[in-house]
């Protein structure tokens, strides 16, 4: 039989029952029907034309799964029987939202949810269709007890004393069908009373939610189902043609031990979705098991007699399919997770730890922030390390967010499932990005201690946890107790192991602080409690000195959102406006083969443009051995056996050495090429020609190909000279402390990054670089010691457009120079990015 078409409400179990002994509570279950049946078969279609129904015909499925969960109906008493009927009936009408509620959702302005409809839409790349549905349906149980205790309650009252009503508890069994059982055992109690009568809000909670689980076959996907196949883009036909489950009967009772069991049916041509199918059914043992540990200590009557693991009897049709899944070993996976294969080294372990206050302090800031009123303290970021030695104890402590039983159990305690990742997190739309991603951070702590105990409490909540963990022990221990007192998060190490890391210095600790973080707006200490000392951790992105004389300062976020920080540049060389001016190494000569080598007296009588090629002049660099000097060139050569790279290269300062220009045409015919006896490069350019100069008779040279890049500002007469690097060069000399050059995401050093800015106009010298990127397109590797290779070009590429753009801003230019430096960088710079104002 089809419930959905064919069953009238007096067909149900548990209405046939109340008929039976008569029950009061008929009338008003009546009335609560036909109040709410239009608005579940047409309006939730409504709102969600895409989901599968949820109609009064879905209500009634899960009223006869009801009816067969429970032992025995008639140990029930009829307020409890009235409570599962009305729970099935009404756990799902919150998804029927009014036409006033959509516009009010959509404007951002409903009351009901402190999540904005406007970051929904952005997690659904602006289809605001789905972004309704997905805000509906994460708030709809709630939605749901909002409707009955606004609508509801004056039809949901104890016969005879209509005084006394049961809208508060049912609202909160219908929420509790998207719920976890924590939240059960919190908010609902095993024995209320109402008159007469008493009944266990817990276990018509968990039959409604067992109910609602089994409630699937071939014509309707739970949405834990459809939330695992949508995303692969698997539509409803697909999904049907692919699957049927065909036993509307899905609980079966072994005669021998009278133990129920779940059993499942069906067929599957498609083993992507045999796959999803399993994982459900996976959901629903975990719905049994949760289930029956609850009832387990409460009355007979509550009992549910269950096999927790169903019965799975799934054909395939077209390809095989096996018992076996793949596993994760806690051991070695929490052990690669967690070493300095990813890390590199013990130590940043700590960094790991603070880079989590971090992100809990400023999100904790922006929240008290929004509600901050005038005359109110400020919140204030506080990060302690704290060292006693006494008790064996490195704690770090911060005033942040804090940890909820829900974070915990979804994120925390759940290896690579990373909170600011989730659409919980994402849905409060906060400013500010943390720089957490992966989820695995925290095992890190254990490069620094063996044992490690956190304690938390959420600064919203009144209840405190800890958590005790040890290291290569997936089991942890969780106390929960009551205490507003406490503030934030406390991750408290073995002070022994800790410091080991160290080299058993606390000194290294605060040189550690102080280089990894930046301590703008929070107030960082360490705590040494042995020696009664509090040091400041201060390491701020703002220039903490005053600008040395001839230094310019450029703040990077007039150029690039989501960013902030400075470069320092220094005026190193002028335009060139003449041939004179261009810096070529040693005696500078000319080439053509009718004049041959010529040394160049009369610069005003060179066109730059005559020896530019694509902004380039190349040229030879050639040293000369003179006479004084041609027996060491001889003994180096025999000492290299021949290697006259290497004997150059040492001999550098000895050797005398002339640049050698050549007209357009003859630049491309240009390459590193040793001279010799009987050897040339062109036709009047070879040793002998050399020699006139003043080179040794008895050696050989070399001649590179060197090249001097400017950039047209106007022709022979303004130029703007400009380096150029390989794209794997690395800028290790920079890392000094004369010059600072330093990336870091949301206050936390990448320290692998190197800047490597390929294109850089000559006129000016890069000193400093200090930057803090804030926003979360960019993200670290899963060791947060660098970037990948997109994101470093990106950084690179915008940081070089802002540092040129703020020289032709700040520099000392005229209007030529300033046209001309423009110029370079839409030449070089033309890309436009996201992140540039």
């Amino acid at each position: 039989m089809n419930i959905d078409t064919d069953f009238k409400l007096d067909d149900l179990t548990f209405i046939k029952h109340l008929k039976s002994i008569e029950s009061p509570f008929l009338p008003k279950i009546g009335e609560v029907f036909e109040f709410v049946k239009d608005i579940l078969n047409s309006r939730i279609q409504y709102v969600f034309p895409h989901y599968t129904l949820h109609n009064t015909g879905h209500s009634f499925r899960i009223m006869e799964y009801m009816s067969k969960i429970v032992s025995d109906v008639s140990k029930l008493n009829e307020l409890e029987i009235t409570l599962l009927i009305y729970s099935a009936l009404l756990h799902d009408i919150g998804m029927a939202v009014s036409e006033e509620d959509v516009n009010l959702i959509k404007t951002d302005s409903f009351p009901f949810c402190d999540v904005k409809f406007s970051a929904m839409k952005k997690i659904m790349n602006g289809n605001e269709d789905l972004a309704l549905q997905e805000y509906v349906r994460r708030i709809h149980a709630s939605l749901s007890g909002r409707y009955i205790i606004e609508n509801l309650k004056d039809n949901l009252i104890i016969p005879k004393l209509t005084n006394l009503d049961f809208a508060k508890e049912l609202a909160l069994i219908c929420q509790a069908h998207t719920e976890d059982y924590d939240w059960i055992k919190s908010n609902l109690r095993t024995n209320e009373v109402r008159g007469d009568y008493s009944f266990n809000s817990q276990y018509i909670a968990s039959v409604l939610r067992l109910a609602d689980i089994l409630d699937i076959d071939g014509n309707r996907t739970p949405y834990n189902l459809y939330k695992i196949i949508s995303p692969k883009g698997i539509s409803d036909e697909e999904w049907k043609q692919h699957f049927i489950i065909s036993n509307n009967d899905k609980i079966i009772i072994n005669e021998k031990t009278q133990q129920k069991k779940v059993v499942f049916h069906g067929k599957a041509t498609n083993a992507s979705i045999h796959r999803k199918i399993l994982v459900y059914i996976s959901w629903v043992k975990y719905e049994l098991t949760n289930a029956t540990a609850l009832v387990n200590s409460m009355p007979t009557q509550y009992s549910l007699v269950y096999d927790t693991n169903p019965e799975i009897n799934i054909q395939t049709e077209g390809y095989t399919f096996s018992d076996y899944k793949m596993t994760l070993e806690f051991k070695a996976i929490s052990s690669l997770l967690m070493g300095e294969k990813i890390y590199g080294s013990k130590s940043l372990g700590l960094r790991e730890l603070i880079q989590n206050s971090i992100d809990s302090c400023r999100i904790r800031q922006e929240t008290e922030e929004m509600k901050h009123e005038f005359g109110q303290d400020t919140y204030q970021p506080k990060i302690k390390i704290i060292l006693d030695i006494d008790k064996n104890q490195a704690i770090i402590k911060d005033n942040g967010s804090g940890m909820s039983m829900d974070i915990i159990k979804k994120h925390f305690l759940n290896i690579g499932v990373s909170y600011y990742n989730s659409t919980d997190f994402l849905l409060k739309d906060f400013e500010y990005k943390p720089i957490g991603n992966f989820g695995i951070g925290f095992l890190s702590c254990f490069m620094l201690s063996d044992e490690v105990k956190v304690l938390t409490r959420h600064y919203k909540a009144k209840n405190k946890y800890l958590i005790e963990l040890e290291k290569g022990n997936e089991w942890t221990s969780l106390t929960e107790s009551e205490d507003v007192s406490f503030d934030g998060t406390e991750v408290i190490l073995n002070y022994i192991n800790f410091i080991k890391v160290f080299e058993n210095k606390p000194q290294n600790v605060k040189v550690f602080l102080n280089k990894y973080f930046l301590t703008d707006g929070i107030n960082f200490e360490v705590v040494d409690k042995s020696l009664k000392e509090i040091t400041k951790i201060e390491n701020p992105i703002k220039l903490s000195t005053p600008l040395e004389k001839g230094f310019i300062k450029i703040d990077l976020k007039d150029y690039i959102k989501d960013i902030e920080g400075y470069a320092l540049i220094k005026p190193k060389s002028e335009f060139i406006k003449k041939f004179d001016e261009i810096n070529f190494p040693g005696t500078l000569y000319k080439y053509n083969d009718d004049e041959g080598l010529e040394e160049v007296t009369d610069f005003s009588t060179l066109n730059i443009d005559d020896y530019i090629v694509a902004e380039e002049i190349k040229y030879l660099s050639i040293p000369l051995v003179e006479d004084n000097f041609e027996d060491d060139f001889s003994s180096g050569m025999k000492f290299t056996n021949e290697d006259v790279d290497e004997v150059i290269d040492k001999m550098d300062r000895e050797l005398t050495w002339i640049s050698v220009i050549f007209p357009k045409d003859y630049q491309e015919s240009l390459y590193d090429e040793i001279i010799k006896s009987g050897s040339s490069i062109f036709e009047k350019l070879g040793i002998e020609e050399l020699q006139k100069i003043g080179h040794s008779d008895s050696c050989i040279t070399k001649a590179y190909v060197k090249e001097i890049t400017l950039f047209e500002g106007r022709k022979n007469n303004l130029y703007l000279p400009f380096d150029t690097q390989d794209k794997d060069s690395s800028m290790y000399s920079w890392r000094t402390p004369e010059k600072r050059k330093e990336l870091f995401m949301r206050s936390v050093l990448i320290k692998d990054f190197r800047f490597n800015i390929r294109i850089s106009a000559s006129v000016f010298e890069i000193n400093t670089i200090v930057i803090n990127i804030n926003s979360r397109k960019f993200i670290p590797d899963i060791s947060r010691n660098n970037i990948d290779s997109k994101a470093i070009d990106t950084v690179n590429y915008i940081v070089g457009k802002a540092i040129h753009l703020g020289a032709m801003d700040l520099m000392n230019l005229d209007k030529d120079e300033k046209v001309t430096l423009k110029n370079f960088v839409n030449n070089f710079f033309e890309r436009k990015t996201e992140f540039e104002k």
